[in-house]
């Protein structure tokens, strides 16, 4: 017997059920048998988010976050947000930060425009015009609409990374993506077409400069820009009227074709130069254009080593990687070919079940920010907020492209864990890294030489809404349980869907079903894979006998006003040991509780939290804390103290050899509410007590 869980992230759980560790991940042979089944995600401005747990943190991020970004933008080192002035009107030198701010700007749009569908602000949308107005009459200095502000003001002549340009250090085509994505969102959320149209106009001459011969061989060499031309594609295929609206001519197919070509030319370079025998030598190379006709390589850094479609692990940069995939992911259900299909599925696995950390992180090395090998998952990893949120938009597209819970499961660990830790509960302090254990010298920075994470956070939490609900032809699908109300159509039948719940605190969750009539359909529930006992009530009768499809819970039924389906999930604290293969996290032990993974922090602990020990079969006690941490749900147990000259001596191997040890008490706190009370020590794993 085994749960699905078992194999996640290479953990299995313990003191719950017998695992077989050798035993292959459900699916592991999935890349010759998986099929399409698209979902449509219910939109976000058709959800209305009413939850304890997220609707202050919601509420923290549009008065706090956002604001202290944009703030910060404004004025870091001359002004991002000065750059597109300087290019309107006409200057040379003196561009302010790296230059990846143009796309930071643009994330930081995107993330704004979301949050302003889940909640209106008036002042927050006249700011966001007026930015957008800025960038718009920069772009409109170009007739064909290029702007990328570092390469116009310090880099002249270098467009594209060509006559000696270095392409990647100038991020021009991540920047262009982004552009489009940001003007995409913003239409979305208030029906304005300014930024759209400088995304389009922009997005036409790419697509007229690059692609097969006799066009430029030029492919991006920091992901982003090929789910956000699929993206633009989606937005005129489904709204052809828009077109009317958009001032420059629209060439959806066009858009589609260079996401494409973005994808699939990966690899097809000179296979020179060697950017991890000698970094500053290979910028050498390009610099001084010794590439000839061909096109240089940006390596294995880049994902640029080979074509995606042979490459069987998840490797180099993990921002980069992740957001590849997100772009496989997204085209996949759009163009159904099968190489496209089997390279997503292949390196989702790869991903999740050998290369990803427990809190949904990913980014095993601070070298090139990149993953590791498999199973190399060390506690003090990277885990660059911005990989957590990269690896979660490649878990959401999995799900709109398949339909399979096990795709939410991995983005709910992340949301709750790898990517929430990223930013302080007050909203205005950060974190670049996430790793799993951390001294004293640990602590979130106001702002970075490279503040990439906060808007990557902002537009992974601003698009939750559309988490949470999708449909198909004959269905509803409940996927994350948020307390909320959503109106949506299902087989015709209109219908609010209304969720209650405490989660994550409780797995108690409410849904009441409304639709305007007798509406025949089946409401879907996502069956977490946290979960061993969970039963469901429609109407206060149990059904007992509801068939699982791929992974959720179906209730097939006439609905009327006023159905009441009940799900209750039983939350008792999980320790789980990593995979076997995990060399780091040998004789060790997490504590998980529901999707929430638990930390041990020396601000509870009155002793050397790395110097405990715990028993999987401890008696483990919690208790709501609504004081703590804007309130958390505690673990308590008994741990045992090692001592740690003694535990330091090589004759001991583990827990097992060591004398029989104190027993103090510990008290363990959400992960992702970590860092938030000073300097402390903290861990994640434990070692695991006789």
């Amino acid at each position: 017997m085994y749960s699905r869980r078992n194999f996640v992230k290479g953990l299995s759980a313990v003191g719950v059920v017998s695992v077989a560790a050798s035993a292959a991940p459900p699916n592991a042979n999935a890349s010759s048998n998986l099929q399409l089944h698209p979902l449509q995600p219910v939109p976000s401005r058709n959800v209305t988010i009413a939850d304890d747990f997220w609707s202050p943190k919601l509420k923290v991020w549009q008065e706090v976050t956002i604001r202290d970004c944009f703030q910060k933008f404004e004025n870091d080192r001359g002004g991002a947000l000065n750059n597109f002035d300087k290019v309107r009107d006409g200057q040379k030198g003196g561009h302010a930060g790296p230059p990846w701010y143009d796309g930071l700007i643009y994330e930081m749009i995107r993330g704004s425009a979301d949050f302003l569908v889940m909640h209106p602000d008036p002042k927050l949308e006249a700011q966001l015009d007026g930015y957008i107005a800025r960038i718009a009459a920069a772009a409109a200095t170009n007739p064909n609409g290029y702007l990328n502000t570092y390469t116009q003001l310090d880099e002249p002549g270098h467009e594209w990374g060509l006559n000696g340009g270095l392409q990647i250090w100038q991020h021009e085509v991540y920047n262009a993506g982004a552009l489009v994505d940001a003007g995409i969102h913003h239409y979305r959320a208030t029906g304005k077409t300014v930024l759209l149209t400088t995304g389009v106009k922009f997005a036409n001459y790419m697509a007229e400069l690059m692609g097969p011969p006799p066009k430029k061989n030029i492919v991006p060499c920091h992901p982003l820009p090929e789910e956000a031309l699929v993206k633009l594609y989606v937005l005129f295929r489904d709204e052809p009227d828009l077109k009317a609206k958009v001032p420059v001519p629209v060439k959806e197919q066009d858009y589609l074709r260079l996401a494409e070509f973005w994808i699939e030319n990966r690899g097809n370079n000179i296979g020179k130069p060697d950017w991890e025998k000698d970094r500053h030598a290979a910028e050498l190379f390009v610099r001084n254009q010794e590439y000839g006709n061909g096109r240089p390589s940006w390596g294995a850094y880049a994902q640029d080593d080979k074509p995606v479609f042979e490459q069987e692990t998840l490797h180099g940069h993990a921002v980069r990687a992740t957001l590849l995939c997100a772009g496989v992911a997204a085209a996949a259900p759009i163009n159904g070919r099968q190489e496209y299909i089997d390279t997503a599925n292949r390196l989702w696995e790869n991903m999740v079940y050998k290369r990803v950390h427990i809190t949904g992180g990913v980014g095993a090395y601070a070298n090139e920010e990149k993953f590791g090998p498999d199973y190399v998952l060390p506690n003090d990893a990277y885990l660059e907020t911005c990989a957590a949120v990269g690896a979660s938009f490649f878990h959401r597209n999995m799900h709109l492209a398949f339909g399979e819970a096990r795709y939410i499961d991995q983005l709910e660990v992340a949301l709750y864990n790898g990517a929430l830790s990223g930013v302080s509960l007050e909203g205005n302090t950060y974190f670049y890294m996430n790793p799993l254990e951390a001294g004293k010298d640990r602590a979130r920075w106001t702002w970075h030489d490279c503040p990439c994470c906060p808007p990557m956070f902002l537009k992974l939490m601003g698009g939750l809404p559309g988490y949470i609900y999708a449909t198909d032809a004959d269905s509803l699908y409940v996927n994350l349980f948020v307390s909320s109300e959503a109106r949506t159509n299902v087989k015709g039948s209109q219908l609010v869907i209304k969720q209650s719940s405490g989660y994550p605190w409780d797995g108690n969750v409410r849904i009441t079903v409304t639709p305007t009539g007798p509406a025949e359909f089946s409401l879907m529930l996502r069956m977490p894979e946290w979960c061993r006992a969970a039963t469901v009530k429609v109407n206060g009768a149990t059904i007992s006998n509801a068939p699982r499809i791929r992974g959720y819970a179906q209730i097939a039924r006439n609905w009327k006003q006023g159905d009441i389906v009940e799900l209750n999930m039983p939350m008792p604290v999980q320790p789980v040991k990593a995979h076997p293969l995990v060399e780091a996290d040998a004789g060790k032990v997490a504590l998980m509780r529901g999707p929430l993974v638990y930390c041990v922090e020396s601000a509870d602990n009155s002793r050397n939290v790395r110097q405990m020990a715990v028993a999987t079969r401890a008696s483990f006690s919690t208790h709501h804390d609504p004081d703590l941490l804007k309130g958390v749900t505690v673990i308590t147990a008994n741990a045992q103290l090692l001592d740690a000259p003694v535990w330091r001596d090589s004759l001991y191997s583990s827990a097992r050899d060591l004398p029989v040890p104190e027993t103090v008490k510990l008290t363990a706190i959400p992960y992702y509410a970590n860092a938030n009370r000073g300097p402390v020590d903290m861990t994640v794993w434990l070692t695991e007590a006789v």
